[in-house]
This record gives structure tokens, C-alpha cells and sequence, in this order.
């Protein structure tokens, strides 16, 4: 806590004190002190990321590594009431200087989102839950389901031909072939998709997703987007019937976000 003008006045022996003229100079000497003090004691709350506004966000921003100006490749992506998809609360607001291709500079509530985003991820785990909810973080509305799919596989064992083991007989187990590895490689998958159905995102965030700005991605792990390509619909696939995915008639084929930016 800072010291006011009251704190040094207050610390006036009792000898000059009740002096109105005495305690009158203290106050005028030590208010740039306190003034000072004050400033310094709000710098804090002032770039808190919870807080910060403006140019304080942006410094905030410059210690996560994260600048509020972004150049996405998104055409077609600003405000229009011709246009599905482009109308209130979708399209980007168009600016001078801004071109047809690129959005410069996110607003606060944005850029707040995805700082925090960017802080969860530089701390993520490495497991599901923790990239479930680096997203969520991010993608507030609850009409848009994001969700994480690992397509990982463990290498399994070959299983060899052998007379003496049930199910590795004639026509059943595999024959050894000298030099050959005995771990099977061949189905591996060593990648991560991020699923998003529902509503479609709005083109800026689109094109956030599109540009890698929320860094979820393992190390020597693909990551793939699919955003459903038809809104409020679920992803298609087999054997799921959900909000998430869904089969024929329902669901929508999953696109990457740069389809919809271009669409």
C-alpha cells in the first residue's frame, strides 16, 4: 500500500504538531512524493490481464508473445448485411488502411481471450483435457463445440507363426523375416485433430485458427482442423450421434478454416 499525504502528515512530532502553517509545508513537500508513490503502486492492477486496457494490454501482450496486430488471410471477411455469415457479430468491421486480406488489430476482449489462450497453451500438460480447455478458454459461445481428437496408436508387437501358440498357426500368424523389426509401424497415426461443429466461428477467429495463433501442437504431432461446413451441424462420421458428430443426413463434412475464409 502507497503513503498518502495524510501518512507523512501523520508522522509530525508532537512538537510542531497543531502548527497549521508547519503541517501546510509538509503537505506541499511531500505530494509529489506521495503522488509518486501512488502512480507506482497502480502499475500493477494497471497491466493485470484481467484489467489491462489499450496500451497496457499491448505491453501485457509483449510479455506473452502475442501482438494485438495480426495479419490474417481472410477475404471477404468484413461486416455486410448482403451476406450470410457477415452480418452482426460476424463480420470484421472494416477500418482505413484495412485491405481486403488481412484484420490489424484485434480489440480488447479479443485480444484479452487470446492472451489467456496462449498463456493456458505455453502451460498445457500435453493430455486432452488440457488442450480441451486451452480452446475453451477461447471459444466462449456455447452454440460452437470445439473438441480434441488424438489419432494416435501405439505400436503393437507382431505376432509371429507358431505351431506351439493358439492363433498363430497356419494362415494366422505372421512369417519372420530376418533383419525385420518386431514392432509393427505400419498404422501408426501421430497426429491431433481439433474439431469444431455447431455454429461456425466468426471469420476472425477463423483465421486465427487458420494462422496457428492458439499453439496447440506437440512436438513432431500433425495438427489438423476440421470446422463443419454447415452451420449449426455437427461433424460427420460413423457409429457417433451427438453434438459433436453425427452420420448421414446429419452431420457435415469437416473443412479446414481457411475453406470458409476463401468461401
Amino acid at each position: 500500500m502507497s503513503r498518502t499525504i495524510d501518512t507523512y502528515v501523520g508522522r509530525i512530532t508532537p512538537w510542531q504538531s497543531g502548527h497549521a502553517r508547519f503541517e501546510e509545508t509538509v503537505r506541499v513537500s511531500v505530494t509529489p512524493v506521495a503522488d509518486a508513490g501512488a502512480v507506482v503502486a497502480s502499475v500493477p492492477a494497471a497491466f493485470d490481464l484481467d484489467v489491462a486496457i489499450g496500451v497496457q494490454l499491448d505491453a501485457t501482450g509483449a510479455w506473452v508473445g502475442r501482438d494485438r496486430n495480426v495479419r490474417i488471410p481472410i477475404p471477404n471477411a468484413y461486416f455486410s448485411l448482403d451476406i450470410d455469415g457477415l452480418g452482426l457479430d460476424q463480420g470484421v468491421w472494416k477500418e482505413a488502411f484495412s485491405d481486403a486480406t488481412a484484420v490489424y488489430r484485434l480489440d480488447d476482449d479479443v485480444y484479452r481471450r487470446l492472451l489467456k489462450t496462449n498463456i493456458l497453451a505455453k502451460r498445457w500438460d500435453g493430455t486432452i483435457p488440457g488442450a480441451q480447455a486451452v480452446f475453451d478458454s477461447f471459444f466462449i459461445d456455447p452454440s460452437t463445440h470445439v473438441f480434441v481428437q488424438d489419432n494416435a496408436q501405439v505400436p503393437f508387437p507382431k505376432s509371429y507363426f507358431s505351431l506351439d501358440v493358439a492363433g498363430l498357426g497356419l494362415d494366422e500368424g505372421q512369417i519372420y523375416q530376418p533383419g525385420e523389426s518386431e514392432v509393427s509401424l505400419g498404422k501408426v497415426d501421430v497426429s491431433m485433430t481439433i474439431g469444431i461443429s455447431g455454429h461456425i466461428p466468426p471469420v476472425l477467429y477463423l483465421g486465427l485458427l487458420a494462422q496457428g495463433a492458439i499453439p496447440i501442437k506437440p512436438g513432431g504431432v500433425t495438427t489438423d482442423y476440421a470446422v463443419t461446413s454447415s452451420e449449426g451441424a455437427p461433424l460427420f462420421g460413423f457409429d457417433v450421434e451427438n453434438q459433436f458428430v453425427s452420420g448421414l443426413d446429419v452431420g457435415a463434412i469437416g473443412v479446414d478454416p481457411t475453406a470458409l475464409l476463401s468461401a
